[in-house]
């Protein structure tokens, strides 16, 4: 095997493409955005690429504030430049009755010209691989409390669109026969965390949201639970409309996340070393290779060594090293391990993971 992962770094093998499973998804068309019109007039056209363009920059950067630097207002203003491709789209009853409007417009620009604007401008950028979720809500209607599916329109299309807007993957729950065994309507709207935890095992997401969402006599209210990494935050919403109450809680963990996971890239690439186990054929090779690079922070990474079926991997890191850990973890079949290795010296690295085939 050593000497077939060699001939993989003489010949520095051609571009293969496979896909890497995670803990993490991958969001489709991070750098595309929408925005609402009442019609396909070149005036509105204009205006709802200028916002989609804004949308997009909040998407990619995670920070709602990036529109506030100098350097990006003005990139606004000229965002036809950063423009690819628009087309408009129709949007569903329970769409139109958020949106007030009977079409979107989507823009989609181009990765690499954001990239560059977000990184001038000194604002931090979140990566296409980003923890999922899974979101328990409860509901009261004509005095019954109910745990929301994806068949409740109003929820789902609220949350889908709050979602859509910060690039978040998130579902709701089937609440088939075995979610209605391991949850009470109880259990959701007073987010109790310990059968909400059990729950959440099932999806398999990186995090979990429970919310009770309540209407008074003059608006929404949203009490949630938010529960990432062993951490719990507690917080409550208002709004007008259920979907405003829905909105600023999907915002609220949308901040809490980019503020953990999205970094400012420097001018100065540092050298990282990371050696990685078990890798024990070309598919895993060339997608963890493929993966090191399709990372936003990494200017370059590539193979340097090899040791039986361990490869030691130079990587060019434009953020802090703690910074690239988390973002290599999130993503594809990598576990990180402290303890239990000892390879020669040479392939240590800075950092050790081992490779699971799923």
């Amino acid at each position: 095997m050593a000497q077939f992962l060699k001939l993989i770094l003489m010949v520095l093998a051609a571009t293969v493409a496979f896909s890497q499973p995670s803990k993490a998804e991958q969001v489709p068309d991070l750098y595309s955005a929408t925005w609402p019109v009442d019609s396909q007039s070149s005036a509105l056209r204009t205006q709802a690429i200028k916002k989609s363009f804004e949308q997009t920059l909040i998407r990619v950067s995670g920070d709602r504030n990036v529109l506030r630097s100098p350097t990006v207002r003005d990139a606004v203003e000229d965002a036809e430049q950063y423009l690819r491709r628009y087309s408009y789209q129709k949007l569903s009853a329970a769409e139109q009755m958020i949106f007030e409007k009977p079409l979107l417009l989507k823009g989609t620009f181009d990765k690499s010209s954001i990239l560059r604007l977000l990184k001038q401008a000194s604002k931090p950028i979140w990566g296409e691989d980003r923890p999922s979720g899974i979101f328990w809500i409860a509901y009261e209607t004509s005095g019954l409390r109910k745990i929301a599916s994806d068949e409740v329109a109003f929820i789902n299309a609220a949350l889908n669109i709050s979602a859509e807007k910060r690039g978040l993957p998130i579902t709701m729950p089937l609440m088939d026969i075995e979610d209605q065994s391991a949850l009470e309507v109880a259990d959701v709207w007073g987010r109790f965390e310990s059968p909400l935890e059990r729950a959440s095992q099932r999806y398999s997401r990186d995090y979990w949201v429970a919310g009770s969402l309540s209407r008074n006599s003059s608006q929404w209210q949203g009490s949630w639970l938010f529960t990432y990494q062993g951490r719990s935050e507690r917080f409550s919403t208002v709004g007008r409309t259920s979907f405003e109450a829905i909105n600023a809680a999907v915002n609220r963990v949308a901040d809490s996340l980019s503020a953990k996971l999205a970094v400012v890239l420097s001018e100065h690439a540092q050298e990282i070393f990371i050696s990685v186990e078990n890798l024990r054929d070309f598919e895993s090779f060339a997608g963890l290779q493929k993966y090191l690079n399709s990372l936003a922070m990494v200017k370059s990474a590539s193979a340097v060594e090899v040791a039986g079926d361990t490869v030691l991997f130079k990587v060019e890191s434009l953020t802090a090293p703690q910074n690239l850990i988390e973002a290599i973890t999130l993503g594809n079949n990598l576990q990180r391990s402290n303890y239990g290795f000892e390879p020669i010296d040479s392939l240590r690295g800075d950092f050790h993971f081992i490779w699971e085939t799923p």
